[in-house]
């Protein structure tokens, strides 16, 4: 297997001869976020991606999904099981999936041009899957914001001859605005000749922004909570740690912050930052939102587990305010569905000014929305991102 850190070359013409194909009868130039002018199949029919689930559900939406012949996350090969055991002895499961993998169960039978631990492509995989057309979101979990090793693997992608689009997703640019998936989504629907389509349902998706923003701009500097995004790694328990957090200069910040207008509780720097329990303390947080972190994490892991009991004193624990945000392997926040993260995130800072939105009949809505999906298979996608909580509860 070759890593993206050395270039192709023993088996250099075995690749080329494998990916070059006869030009296809039409062609179209789509200029990717590079600013590089790429000739594309006016109709691509084999389509690589590499990326952990956003590029697969604009094409979802696009309806050109069943276009996609090899993929470049395992999230979308898992079945994902997590046990909690309680201070009481308790014991339960909860059972999720990659929206992908719930909507287009055959993504499993395809080839995944990374290795199971996500850290390493093979391109030999992807030449022996033959694509008319490689995706390549950078920032995502395969490639990473490392800049040499994203380099090293666009050329080696581009010198086995394959046309390549590059996305670069927000984590790219070490910046916290969302924006930049418009651009992302209008490269996709320019590629599959649907513009128009892609950029509506960026739009569709900033709506929740604009909605959000609208009913908390008034709030003032004081009213606004502290709210501490904490990732309950269990490799960070393992060595001591109580848990990691995101601090200003990130995406999850600029949601907390910019959007939502309550404050980080985190006022340093930096993404996934290892905590101590004392850290934690000292953060205080009015609110504690669960995300995605090395695994799922529901509330009653920080009430209930034997291992966080020294997280038990903090405020947001003893008032029981504490929210999971939706099940997202991989790239968590920077998939289709992140405006239902934003949603949570607004109504549990401000719960009086969002009383009138259900954000569980909500969910199905947007569900059916984006996808296409009927009633079923979009309640079906809220179990699966492990909402059912919401169930009953008002939220």
């Amino acid at each position: 297997m070759l890593s993206p850190i050395q270039p192709a070359c023993g088996i250099a013409a075995l690749l080329l001869c494998l990916a070059l194909t006869a030009p296809s009868a039409g062609a179209r130039t789509v200029t990717d976020m590079r600013g590089k002018a790429v000739d594309i199949p006016d109709e691509p029919k084999a389509v690589a991606t590499i990326d952990d689930g956003f590029v697969e559900g604009v094409m979802t939406h696009l309806g050109v999904i069943d276009r996609v012949k090899a993929i470049g996350s395992w999230a979308m090969k898992r079945d994902y099981r997590y046990r909690f055991t309680t201070v009481s002895g308790e014991s339960y499961e909860l059972a999720g999936l990659h929206t992908m993998r719930f909507l287009h169960p055959w993504l499993d039978d395809l080839p995944c041009v990374n290795a199971p631990q996500g850290n390493a492509l093979s391109f030999e995989t992807l030449a022996a899957a033959k694509p008319d057309l490689v995706v390549l979101r950078v920032g995502d979990t395969p490639v990473g914001t490392d800049r040499e090793k994203a380099a090293r693997t666009i050329a080696a992608i581009e010198g086995m001859g394959f046309p390549l689009l590059v996305l670069y997703s927000p984590s790219w640019f070490r910046a916290s605005d969302l924006s930049t998936i418009k651009a992302e989504a209008s490269i996709l629907g320019e590629a599959f000749g649907q513009k128009e389509k892609a950029e509506a349902l960026a739009d569709f998706l900033a709506g929740t922004e604009r909605m959000i923003r609208e009913r908390t701009a008034s709030v003032p500097e004081e009213r606004k909570p502290a709210m501490l995004l904490l990732g309950l790694r269990p490799d960070i328990r393992r060595k001591g740690g109580a848990g990691a957090v995101h601090g200003t200069d990130t995406p999850e910040s600029y949601i907390i912050e910019s959007v939502v207008n309550a404050r980080n509780a985190f006022r340093g720097k930096g993404s996934g930052i290892p905590m101590s329990t004392e850290q934690i303390y000292a953060c205080d947080p009015d609110i504690i939102l669960l995300p995605t972190a090395s695994g799922y994490h529901p509330p009653r892991e920080l009430y209930e587990a034997p291992y966080y009991a020294s997280l038990r004193e903090l405020r947001a624990v003893k008032q029981k305010k504490v929210f999971a945000l939706p099940w997202s392997p991989k790239n968590a926040s920077r998939r289709v569905e992140y405006p239902l993260d934003m949603l949570i995130i607004a109504k549990a800072a401000y719960p009086e000014r969002f009383a009138d939105v259900n954000v569980y009949d909500f969910a199905l809505e947007f569900y059916q929305k984006v996808y296409g999906v009927d009633v079923e298979q979009a309640r079906g996608l809220r179990s699966t991102q492990l909402l059912d909580w919401m169930a009953g509860s008002g939220f």
